[in-house]
């Protein structure tokens, strides 16, 4: 008995084996490019938009995020925007001089969502440099938590999700407290 297979990977991302194509499901992540005419969101100036998807009108606006096919995702999404403009414009407007990444002897600050504490925290850095905005010191980042409004932050850090279903939110449900 062999236990070799003919196994074929096709164009359309089904899988033939032994002669049957088998079509994996496709998950609903609110951000897949929708097909044409499907209905698509998106927000302008604050209000939830709905029309149907023509990529020659709305395809660099998929590209670039600002449309999705859930509308509550593209709500969320303007709003994430929104809040971390905000914050980057607080950093460029209040940061002494830009965040020198060559040297590893002062530290960096950002703002993360600590969810064992279920709170936000500063995380120093002096070398590390992550998808985050930058602050030239713990003081500075504090202040523009404050003037962007803690709740929004925390909303940004700890709720949002940039895709359906990308993340469990619930009750923290222990660890050591120690950062990761």
């Amino acid at each position: 008995m062999s236990l070799e297979r003919n196994i074929k990977f096709n164009d359309d991302n089904s899988i033939t084996i032994d002669g049957i194509k088998y079509i994996p499901e496709k998950r609903h992540t609110g951000i897949e490019e929708p097909a044409k005419h499907q209905t698509i969101y998106y927000c302008d100036k604050g209000c939830a938009m709905e029309d149907a998807y023509n990529p020659s009108i709305y395809g660099y606006d998929y590209l670039i995020g600002q449309i999705t096919t859930d509308k509550q995702l593209a709500i969320d999404r303007e709003r994430a925007t929104r809040i971390r403009f905000a914050l980057e414009k607080y950093a460029a407007e209040h940061n002494a001089e830009p965040i020198d990444w060559t040297d590893s002897n002062s530290y960096k600050y950002r703002i993360v969502y600590d969810s064992y504490a279920n709170t936000l925290r500063l995380d120093g850095a002096y070398c590390t440099k992550h998808d985050a905005i930058y602050f030239d010191s713990g003081q500075t980042a504090k202040n523009a938590i404050e003037a962007v409004g803690e709740e929004d932050v925390l909303w940004l850090y700890r709720d949002y999700q940039p895709y359906l279903n990308a993340f469990k939110v619930g009750e923290a449900t222990g660890g050591d407290g120690k950062d990761d």
